[in-house]
C-alpha cells in the first residue's frame, strides 16, 4: 500500500490570550499607534498539499486552509474586503549557490503574482473574540489552474506563495510592506500577510534495510578533539521504519565517523532522537549525539548534515559533516541492488 508523507507548514501558530499578559500590552501599544489601522491575525494553518512523483499529479484531496481574524479599531466595522494574490515558486532546481538553474524558458516554472480571490465582509463570520473571522481553503486544482504551472513538472518542496491585502472602508489598505515586526512575527498578531504553501510529497516505498557504506574522504575538525583515521572506511548501517512514513531510525547517523574519530574521548555518550528523514528530494539527519568528555567533564552535542551529491542505481554519494566541523564523503548502497527512488535521483 502506498505510504503518503505529509509535511505540514510550521510557519505560524496561534496563541490564545487568557487574562492579562505581556501580549495584552503589545496589542494595546500597536492599536494605540494605529487608531484606524487593522491587521489580519493568523489563527491556524493546515497545509495538505501533497504531490505524487509517480503519477505527476497532486494527491486527491490536496488543499491548503488558513483561518484568519481581522482586527481594527472598530471591532471589524472597518473591514471592506481582502484581496488574495497567488503565484507558483519553483524551489527544487537550484545550484550550489541556491540560485535557480534555468537552461531555457521552459526550465523556470515560477510564475508572476495575480489576483486569485477577493473576500468581502460577508465572507467573514464573527469569531470567539467578537471580530470577523474567515476560513479560506485553496485546492491544489485551483492553485494549479490559476497559476498556469505545468502540474507534471512540479516537485515536492516547491510552493505556492499567497499574499493578502486588507482593505478598509476608509480607503486605506494594508499588506506585507505595512507590517512591523510586532505585527508580522509577534507571538500574538502573527500577521505576515504572506504565506508559502510548501508542497509535500508522496512516499511510495520504504527505505528500511541494511546498507553497506564506504567513506572515501574523512577530515578532522580543526582545533577539536577528533582524530580521524585515513579513508577508506567501510561498514554497514541499518535503517528501520518508524510509525511515520519517510522517517527511519538509524544504527549510525555518522556512518562510522563518530566512533572512528573520537576513540576513548568521552565517558558518556547518549543518542537523542536519531533519525534519517526522507524529505522529498533529500535525506535529512535529525537528532543529536550528547557527550561528556572524559578528561574535563565538559558536556557537548553533535548534530549532522547530509548533502546528496550523486545518485546512480543502487549507489548514493553523500557529503556529510557534524556541528564540530568533522567532514566526510560516503557512498551508501541499497540492499539487493535496488535503485534509489526517482525523487532521490534528482
Amino acid at each position: 500500500m502506498k505510504k503518503i508523507s505529509k509535511y505540514y507548514s510550521t510557519l505560524l501558530a496561534s496563541i490564545i490570550l487568557f487574562g492579562c499578559s505581556s501580549d495584552d500590552k503589545t496589542v494595546d501599544q500597536v492599536l494605540d499607534g494605529v487608531t484606524n489601522g487593522a491587521i489580519l491575525r493568523t489563527i491556524d494553518i493546515d497545509n495538505n498539499l501533497v504531490y505524487n512523483d509517480i503519477t505527476t499529479r497532486f494527491e486527491t484531496g490536496s488543499d491548503y486552509t488558513i483561518i484568519l481574524e481581522e482586527q481594527d479599531a472598530s471591532n471589524g466595522e472597518l473591514l471592506s474586503e481582502v484581496e488574495i494574490y497567488a503565484r507558483f515558486v519553483e524551489n527544487t532546481r537550484v545550484d550550489t549557490n541556491g540560485d535557480n538553474v534555468v537552461n531555457d524558458e521552459d526550465d523556470n516554472l515560477s510564475t508572476e503574482e495575480g489576483l486569485i480571490r477577493t473576500l468581502t465582509a460577508a465572507d467573514f463570520g464573527t469569531g470567539e473574540r467578537g471580530v470577523p473571522t474567515s476560513t479560506i481553503t485553496f485546492t491544489a486544482e485551483e492553485l494549479v489552474s490559476f497559476t498556469g504551472v505545468d502540474e507534471s513538472k512540479i516537485e515536492g518542496k516547491d510552493d505556492f506563495a499567497l499574499r493578502f491585502v486588507l482593505k478598509l472602508t476608509d480607503g486605506r489598505s494594508f499588506s506585507v510592506d505595512d507590517a512591523s515586526g510586532n505585527v508580522s512575527g509577534g507571538s500574538y498578531f502573527s500577521s505576515p500577510y504572506t504565506y508559502r504553501t510548501t508542497i509535500g510529497c508522496s512516499i511510495t516505498e520504504s527505505l528500511a534495510g541494511t546498507y553497506s557504506y564506504e567513506i572515501t574522504r574523512l577530515i578532522s575538525a580543526p582545533g577539536e578533539t577528533s582524530n580521524c583515521p585515513a579513508a577508506p572506511l567501510t561498514g554497514e548501517v541499518i535503517w528501520e521504519d518508524t510509525d511515520t512514513p519517510g522517517e527511519y531510525t538509524t544504527s549510525d547517523i555518522s556512518f562510522g565517523q563518530f566512533d572512528s574519530c573520537y576513540v576513548d574521548v568521552f565517558s558518556k555518550i547518549t543518542f537523542d532522537d536519531i533519525l534519517v528523514v526522507w524529505d522529498c528530494t533529500n535525506l535529512v539527519a535529525e537528532g543529536k549525539i550528547e557527550t561528556v568528555e572524559a578528561n574535563t567533564g565538559k558536556e557537548d552535542e553533535f548534530s549532522y548534515v547530509y548533502t546528496i551529491t550523486a545518485t546512480s542505481g543502487s549507489e548514493m554519494t553523500i557529503e556529510f559533516g557534524n556541528s564540530k566541523g568533522d567532514q566526510g564523503t560516503v557512498t551508501i548502497t541499497r540492499p539487493d541492488g535496488k535503485d534509489w527512488p526517482m525523487l532521490l535521483q534528482r
